[in-house]
């Protein structure tokens, strides 16, 4: 029997307000979106017995997290109450083998689906102490149109999903009957049905998938015959994965996993870090003088049969797309978007386009391969840049990690930089890790620093040697060599400069000295075009000029915005 549960008067609830938005498509802007950002909460006082996280209504299921001063054991209470006081259920939340040592609690689960005849809930724990309302405005159990999100760790909006008893189906479409993105829902455990999938290609060139967990498995052959020229993207909550359907290869992936196309699954999985390890990179963060904005998420991409056998998918040199969204407007000056090594526990720069919208930030990142990512907050500054002519540019990049100071102090901007030191700017601005290569430079030993960057630049082909073999780490860089190497990372990044030759080669003729460009004419033309290089006067653009350490920082920048990666 379950004990005789009372309500308590709520003398000290600390409610946040209900976010709600209704989005009204036409059919020329094919996007649906009706989303409510429900209500969370904080702790009541800071001797309450209970305290809840991530809890989420969606599609009629409530789901989420409370934490309690004290252990019950393997379970314990959770009630759900109707608007007008009577109790709807008591569910079991069960201990999730996690203590968070900054509050001292423990955390238990819970998860309960919804009668489809309520529009709001009021969640509270079995010692009563706290409770948050989730606020479904208009919910139907036959339209699955709506959907809320709660409030995860550290501010950013978003959570786990939950399931409504239609876990394999719900294409979803406007009321009006206007063109729109569809929506189709993955269970709990990844599944999807292969029927609902291909009916909801056949609607639109934009598909959504929402996870009710943290991943889930495509039928590869269904996305083989019908998602020519479709945008496919996975949603966990606030966290969205742009599938790159043109670099898979299905063929080669069933082969390679020795099963034939029917038995092929296109994995792609969207899980935020655990409190334990975002806890780790916080104190990573705080060693570094900034703080995690909002949860990191963990995107993953491969093949996978029902066997269990995986493959990982290499999307090659595509710049894959994964975003974060945040309920708060980011200091785009003092984030950055990182990517977290979980052997060496740094952080590191990653491209990453901020959009803006209703006092929200929508992150998007972009980057090769599959990692952990998400959002740094720094605020750095140099003693010896205030008030220099690159000050902003420098701090930018220095709160985004792509450059440093040569102290904690100190950026020496007007120093000189080194063909070397360049190169490893110009990497970390591309988000590329170093691939371990060696240099095939005969001036570059392996024993340096520069060994690793410098055969990662050649490998991309953003940096030549000389006709004798040598590399010349340690030579001073110059504006013709900064710009040469600038416009081929733009080629990498998928920026086309060569339609900026031609307009740049006009804008050369002003420079009374541009015959002095020995080799670069091209780049420095198409840097003109783009913006990434000025001239030093009116009248002269001095390309043999070595560059400096804040000319370095202000092409990096500009090269960036040019990208799209800022």
């Amino acid at each position: 029997m379950l004990p005789n549960l009372t309500r308590k008067k709520k003398k000290t609830l600390k409610e946040w307000s209900v976010v709600q938005m209704n989005q009204r498509f036409t059919k020329t802007a094919q996007v649906l979106c009706l989303s409510l950002m429900l209500s969370a909460f904080s702790p009541v006082l800071a001797s309450a017995a209970s305290t809840f996280s991530q809890t989420t209504y969606n599609n009629g299921t409530v789901q989420g997290s409370v934490y309690l001063d004290n252990k019950t054991g393997d379970h314990t209470e959770v009630r759900i109450y109707a608007p007008n006081g009577d109790l709807i259920k008591v569910v079991s939340a069960t201990y999730a083998n996690y203590y968070d040592e900054s509050s001292k609690q423990y955390k238990y689960d819970f998860s309960a689906v919804m009668p489809a005849t309520y529009q709001y809930v009021d969640v509270q724990s079995v010692v009563d102490s706290v409770y948050t309302r989730t606020n479904n405005a208009n919910y139907d159990s036959n339209n699955n149109d709506d959907t809320n999100t709660g409030t995860t760790p550290g501010g950013s909006t978003g959570g786990t999903g939950g399931g409504n008893g239609n876990d394999n189906g719900g294409v979803t479409t406007p009321s009006d009957g206007s063109t729109a993105v569809n929506s189709i829902k993955a269970g709990a455990e990844g599944s999807l049905d292969a029927q609902a999938l291909k009916d909801a290609l056949a609607k639109g060139d934009t598909l959504e998938i929402v996870l009710s967990g943290d991943m889930v498995n495509i039928p590869a052959w269904v996305l083989k015959e019908n998602s020519d020229n479709k945008q496919l993207t996975v949603r966990n909550g606030n966290a969205v994965y742009y599938v790159p359907l043109a670099t898979i290869n299905y063929d080669s992936l069933a082969s390679s996993l020795s099963v034939g196309a029917s038995d092929l699954y296109i994995r792609v999985t969207v899980k935020f870090v655990s409190e334990s390890m975002r806890s780790t990179m916080q104190t990573e963060a705080a060693a570094m003088g900034g703080k995690i904005i909002g949860t990191p998420a963990d995107f993953n991409l491969e093949a996978a049969t029902s066997a269990g056998k995986t493959s990982m998918i290499n999307t090659g040199n595509v710049y894959v797309p994964r975003s974060l969204n945040f309920d708060t407007v980011l200091n785009q000056a003092k984030t950055t978007a990182f990517l977290y090594n979980e052997t060496t526990k740094t952080m590191t720069f990653v491209p990453a386009f901020y959009t803006f919208s209703d006092g929200k930030t929508d992150v998007m990142v972009k980057r090769q391969g599959n990692s952990i990512y998400g959002v740094l907050e720094l605020n750095k500054t140099f003693s010896d840049i205030k008030g220099h002519w690159a000050e902003s540019n420098i701090t930018m990049l220095a709160n985004k990690l792509v450059v440093d100071g040569v102290t904690n102090t100190t950026f020496q901007p007007d120093r000189s930089v080194t063909r070397a030191e360049f190169a490893a700017m110009l990497v970390r601005s591309l988000g590329i890790q170093n691939t371990g290569g060696t240099s095939t430079f005969k001036d570059v030993a392996s024993n340096q620093w520069y060994a690793d960057v410098v055969a990662t630049a050649a490998k991309l082909k953003l940096v030549d040697g000389y006709e004798d073999g040598t590399f010349r780490p340690n030579n001073q860089i110059t504006r013709e060599e900064l710009s040469a190497m600038v416009v081929r990372a733009l080629n990498y990044a998928g920026v086309n400069t060569s339609m900026e030759i031609s307009k740049g080669q006009g804008m050369l003729t002003k420079f009374n000295d541009s015959n002095k460009i020995v080799w670069a004419k091209d780049e420095i033309a198409a840097a003109l075009s783009l913006g990434i290089i000025d001239g030093m006067t009116s009248t002269t653009i001095e390309p043999l000029q070595q560059a400096t350490r804040a000319q370095s920082a202000t092409m990096l920048k500009r090269f960036l915005t040019a990208a799209k990666f800022i």
